[in-house]
């Protein structure tokens, strides 16, 4: 049962925070307002990987409604930086100018970067041979009647999966410095990492041939191999502060 001192700390909690979540929702409301005027040339890009097999609509609103999904992620993506550095102001108060800097000039980009680069990959290597390997398999029997909705859903999940993966080596990084992992323990799961990293391929992409399968694999355990280096030079990095530390101390 929820006690009343818990509902009491939640709406405190919020009510702390109701100035930066607004702000944030009006920044994507206006960035996905943007993205609506490139909506066209957005769709156009989208719907290549089907080579001129038309999509349709099923309901009146389905038209519609998919612009306005496209607009609204899309605005999503263009405000991460904008909601990046509202999240790590409201957070300045517990974090030294250093780590701040960090945030600010290092890990937000290199965020955005990876992220852009996953759904760039995702975009030019597994939605095409995903996308022709289904539609490919029922043409013997089946006609392509496309829902407008269901398809750009397909391929928002893809490209937004591929684009979450590539950002590994920030994820562990930030486990390492909470002391979940170490760059000893990422160095005895290479071969896990390497099961799982083919698992997710082909769980995304199930139509792969053998050589784009492990193209698309590579990049991934590059990720993994930058992440364990990563670690381990940070680890290099607070062991000479705690020797110099004691050094000074001594």
């Amino acid at each position: 049962m929820i006690k009343s001192e818990q509902i009491v700390s939640v709406a405190k909690l919020l009510e702390k925070f109701r100035k930066i979540i607004i702000t944030m929702l009006v920044i994507v409301i206006i960035a996905a307002s943007l993205m609506y005027f490139e909506v066209d040339s957005i769709i156009g890009i989208l719907t290549e990987p089907l080579h001129g097999i038309k999509i349709y609509f099923m309901t009146p609103a389905e038209g519609m409604m998919v612009k306005m999904k496209i607009a609204f992620l899309g605005g999503i993506v263009i405000s991460f930086p904008f909601i990046a550095y509202l999240l790590i102001y409201q957070a300045g108060s517990r974090l030294t100018g250093k780590v701040r800097r960090i945030l600010y000039f290092f890990v937000t980009p290199v965020a955005l970067l990876l992220f852009s680069g996953g759904i760039l990959f995702g975009y030019k290597l597994l939605l095409p041979s995903t996308i022709s390997f289904l539609m490919s398999s029922g043409n013997d029997f089946m006609k392509a009647n496309l829902s407008g909705d269901n398809y750009f859903s397909f391929v928002e999940t893809i490209l937004l999966a591929v684009g979450l993966i590539f950002e590994l080596p920030l994820v562990l990084i930030a486990l390492s410095r909470i002391n979940i992992v170490n760059s000893k323990m990422l160095k005895g799961k290479r071969k896990i990492a390497l099961m799982i990293s083919l698992i997710a391929v082909a769980l995304i992409a199930p139509s792969l041939d053998a050589m784009t399968f492990i193209l698309v694999t590579l990049p991934i355990i590059g990720l993994y191999e930058i992440s364990i280096w990563c670690v381990y030079f940070l680890e290099k990095s607070d062991k000479k502060k705690k020797s110099s530390k004691l050094e000074k101390s001594a």
